[in-house]
């Protein structure tokens, strides 16, 4: 074979420029043979929006920094840019060639071979739940090729074409290795589009792009609803699948490491399938992490990213099959959204029902049954509830899940106390869209942090010493900070400590037995060092706590 034995980073770059060209060639065939997981047509097109955005960052790299920055660019633009479960994977196969490029974006035929078995190593760790038939078995066919090729003799091209030979052998074997497949008669979607992928790199390097036939969709996917379930079955024996998706949920999730992310993988599969989370580059030790679900439960596949860390790029959309009819829980987002608080006291009943949101009454302490008994009043509606530490998280869980089985379509928002909840209602949008509401509700409700100023009933050993009645403690996630000896110290004491880490914005929320003045003190405590931080009083009326403070 006579082809060349390097492609340094302008061939690389013509490379994802071909490819881009054959994916929108190929977008609407590919579309049509999505079946599975969701028959949603998307494939070819999360494929192509991909890689065109790793194609202009490497075309941008090239142009303003030289070939040695192709690399890194473009595996940050595969993942900023991945769309879908799809490319989510590409980016993958992007980041393991990357790896093994030279310094001036270099691939070798052994790079190449090398980098698309690290590529298939990257893909299947990063997948919760790989599946035989999908482009999984396709990429690693390539890989295998490739290696063959090399161990062969072949140079670049060769071995580009032994990987794109391999992977069609087995793209024609996917149509039998799932029944979802098989029913409709089509091989797999995004197997179809790594072809592409590989085919374009034959065409680069050797000159001509193998012919391959156009794959057509027999009919579309058989399914049948199972006696007395109600639930749409697919015929044959496919793998297990995680709870039906009606959502796609995608965000980045930055400056988080390996651990970090495995975590998160293994939290995301619990109530989720296609879990995948992926690194723009190898952790050292952080990383930016692409993730990718589908769920029935956005706000909580968002709101368990968020407990990692700050999300960027948040995207979330409903997955429907072709002529798929509404589903209840779509009937469900068609109605008006509640904002739920469960809130103690008088005072805080009415600025929460001021601010929009509907209450339930927790001031003798609440059960799950009866927040389920309570929400019963919003069937048909969708919630974001704002537990506000009133029940432990298991137990607000297990409500959620039972009340949407009855018709309430529960998503809990992560607001450990009151003042959080203001923070969080002081960014409700009634009219966005329930996902971007929830992230936005959520984010400012983890920015807001909280104590309370308890008063001591009975004598005690606490971390900071004894204390006893009289006494007044400072509580932060159940951890005494503060000790004093009147309420005052105590919530400056308490309100210095959130501020250590910054904030410009102090709420307090006065209990049954706060003081009235304690505002307007604090407020002028902390203005000789702190100028800009504005002070917000409220009586809230609670009896558990002194005063809750918060601080953005």
């Amino acid at each position: 074979m006579t082809g060349p034995m390097v492609a340094d980073g302008r061939v690389v770059v013509a490379w994802l420029q071909r490819a881009v060209l054959g994916l929108e060639r190929a977008v609407d065939e590919i579309n049509a043979l999505n079946v599975f997981p969701v028959a949603d047509a998307d494939t070819g097109t999360n494929m192509l929006v991909t890689l065109r955005a790793a194609a202009r960052a490497a075309e941008e790299a090239d142009r303003t920094e030289g070939p040695h920055a192709v690399a890194r660019a473009t595996v940050a633009g595969a993942v900023a840019g991945a769309r879908g479960n799809s490319g989510v994977i590409v980016s993958q196969i992007m980041r393991g060639l990357a790896g093994q490029l030279g310094p001036d974006a270099d691939l070798t035929a052994e790079g190449f071979a090398t980098g698309l078995r690290r590529g298939t190593d990257l893909v299947t760790t990063a997948v919760a739940d790989p599946i035989e038939g999908t482009i999984l078995s396709v990429l690693r066919a390539g890989a295998d090729g490739a290696g063959a090729a090399l161990a062969g003799g072949a140079d670049l091209a060769g071995c580009a074409r032994g990987a794109a030979d391999a992977a069609f052998d087995a793209l024609l074997r996917t149509r039998d290795q799932l029944a979802d497949n098989a029913a409709a008669g089509v091989v797999d979607a995004g197997g179809r589009g790594l072809l592409v992928l590989l085919d374009a790199l034959v065409e680069v390097t050797a000159g001509a792009a193998p012919e391959r036939p156009r794959f057509n969709r027999r009919t579309a996917p058989h399914v049948h609803v199972g006696e007395g379930d109600g639930h749409a079955h697919h015929h044959g024996e496919d793998p297990p699948r995680g709870p039906h998706a009606d959502y796609e949920v995608m965000y980045l999730l930055p400056d988080a490491t390996e651990a970090t992310a495995n975590r998160l993988r293994a939290e995301l599969q619990a109530f989720g399938d296609s879990v995948v989370v992926v690194a723009a580059a190898d952790p050292d030790p952080v990383a930016t992490w692409s993730v990718h679900t589908h769920t029935t439960e956005p706000g909580a596949a968002i709101q368990t990213g968020l407990r990692h860390g700050k999300l960027r790029s948040i995207a979330v959309n409903v997955l429907q099959e072709a002529g798929q009819a509404e589903t209840p829980l779509q009937a469900l987002l068609d109605a008006p959204r509640a904002i739920v608080a469960l809130v103690s006291g008088d005072g805080a009943a009415e600025l929460f029902a001021g601010a929009g949101a509907e209450v339930i009454r927790c001031d003798q302490g609440m059960t799950h049954a009866e927040l389920l008994a309570a929400l019963h009043r919003f069937e048909g509606r969708e919630v974001l509830l704002m537990p506000n530490g009133a029940l432990p998280t298991p137990e607000l869980l297990a409500v959620a899940a039972r009340s949407r089985e009855s018709g309430v379509l529960v998503t809990l928002l992560p607001t450990s106390s009151m003042v959080q909840a203001i923070a969080a209602l002081a960014v409700h949008e009634p009219a966005g869209h329930a996902a971007d509401d929830t992230y936005s509700m959520a984010e400012a409700a983890a920015g807001a942090r909280c104590g309370a100023v308890v008063a001591v009933t009975e004598d005690a050993l606490t971390i900071l010493g004894p204390c006893g009645p009289g006494d007044y403690l400072g509580m932060v996630g159940g951890e005494v900070v503060v000790l004093e000896e009147d309420q005052y110290s105590a919530g400056e004491a308490l309100a210095e400590l959130l501020l250590a880490t910054g904030g410009d914005m102090v709420t307090v929320l006065l209990g049954d037995a706060g003081d009235g003045d304690f505002p307007d003190r604090v407020s002028a405590a902390l203005r000789p060092d702190r100028p800009e931080v504005e002070v917000v009083g409220y009586r809230g009326g609670q009896t558990a706590s002194v005063m809750e403070i918060g601080v953005e």
